[in-house]
């Protein structure tokens, strides 16, 4: 019996891993329109661009994945996804889609690689996907990257579908105006709205009823994490790290409890069932994500909970008092866990601070970047000191941090 729950909670999170989904509850019109461009243009044999936009968490790689084990649309399809996280110059971008259409490039400069994926656009091939994920990672000062990998599927034969991917909505509006100019250039726009509560709730409860675990969380507990993730943010990978979260806590709480003498734990097990997840254990891991139990009631727009206040607080003062302004996630966490003893709070540990400034990247005030381990991903301001200390309302705070370089360590 006791091998029995310790499955059951296995089972729930294993339920709960945010990998890619086989199907994708609330996106089914997304998942429609997506798949019927694919379709249209495969058919004509026609060239195109499409911009896709969603905030963090939203299902936009997913919806492409999920499409794509589709044999029919994918065997059809020279495929190429570039993550553009890690991509900082013309030559890496241009050398990763020219290795990944397996292209002999004389030389390796930028003009080489350039050179070599327009001569191939212009002979017969076969239709190409380029996807480029994170393309907004592609920015620079006059947008010349963009500006000539938009331009590629106008040009004569070039049997290419373009699919970017970003977080932000006005980036061809923003950055390629010139493209706007052009009906012939102009991407395809297509938007995914972060998650509601609703929605939320269907995925956990498909999710949980598949594995065959829907018992593990009380209605009202799976209402409250909904709630307040699709309040926050609308990233359900986030409510997804939540909700494993809350299961091993309450997984481990029954382990303790069975750590009994062996006589007395067939009667343990038998009187206290199976511990579900109530709305007690949920509030817990919401209040170290999210704050104090007042930002539950607080509108996530007006207000800054603690914990994320002290980590942009944290990247401030590495960015103004430290020697090496590089940052990366496990660096802003050890600066961050010295402002917290200091402070007398409790500080999260390095899984939940990945989380919190996952939250802290959909308000725009950071970027977390990186395709390696969470630890290793870099951090930066996007916005000005000035900007922020109007934002966190907090200038108090601000200043005791700020002034205390002691935080830093051997930074």
């Amino acid at each position: 019996m006791y091998a029995r729950k310790i499955s059951t909670y296995q089972n729930a999170r294993q339920a709960l891993h945010s990998s890619f989904p086989k199907d994708m509850p609330g996106r089914e019109e997304e998942l429609e329109q997506l798949q019927l461009y694919l379709k249209d243009h495969l058919t004509n044999k026609a060239s195109g661009s499409l911009y896709i936009s969603g905030p963090p968490g939203t299902g936009k790689t997913a919806s492409l994945n999920l499409i794509l084990q589709n044999e029919e649309i994918s065997s059809q399809f020279e495929e190429v996804y570039v993550n553009c996280t890690a991509i900082k110059s013309p030559t890496a971008i241009y050398s990763k889609i020219a290795a990944a259409l397996k292209l002999k490039i004389n030389g390796k400069t930028k003009k080489d690689y350039l050179t070599g994926i327009e001569n191939y656009l212009k002979k017969k091939h076969r239709m190409i996907l380029l996807v480029l994920d994170e393309i907004d990672q592609l920015e620079n000062k006059n947008q010349s990257i963009l500006y000539t990998i938009f331009e590629w599927p106008s040009k004569p034969n070039s049997q290419l579908i373009l699919i970017g991917i970003a977080n932000a909505l006005d980036l061809t509006d923003r950055i390629l105006p010139r493209l706007q100019a052009s009906c012939e250039l102009k991407p395809q726009l297509m938007h995914f709205p972060p998650y509601t509560k609703q929605q939320i709730i269907n995925i956990f409860t498909d999710r949980l009823k598949a594995a065959g675990v829907l018992d593990v969380f009380s209605e009202p507990a799976l209402q409250l994490l909904a709630g307040k993730v699709a309040a926050v943010s609308g990233d359900v990978r986030r409510a997804l790290d939540i909700g494993r979260r809350v299961i091993e806590l309450v997984d481990q709480s029954r382990t303790s409890e069975a750590l009994q003498p062996i006589e007395n734990v067939t009667n343990l097990l038998v009187e206290a069932g199976m511990k579900t997840v109530e709305m007690k254990e949920v509030m817990n891991v919401m209040n170290n994500v999210y704050g104090t139990s007042q930002t539950l009631t607080e509108s996530s727009e007006d207000t800054f909970p603690l914990q994320q206040k002290i980590i942009i607080c944290s990247l401030l003062l590495i960015l103004k008092k430290a020697k090496n302004k590089d940052v990366t996630v496990g660096k802003l966490h050890e600066v961050y866990r010295r402002v917290c003893t200091k402070r007398h709070i409790n500080a999260v540990d390095q899984a939940e601070f990945a989380g919190l400034c996952s939250l802290i990247e959909t308000r725009g005030i950071i970027r977390v970047s990186g395709k390696k381990e969470p630890r290793l991903h870099k951090v930066s301001l996007e916005w000005d000191e000035e900007e922020v200390g109007s934002a966190l309302k907090d200038k108090q705070l601000m200043s005791i941090i700020l002034q205390d370089d002691s935080c830093l360590g051997k930074l």
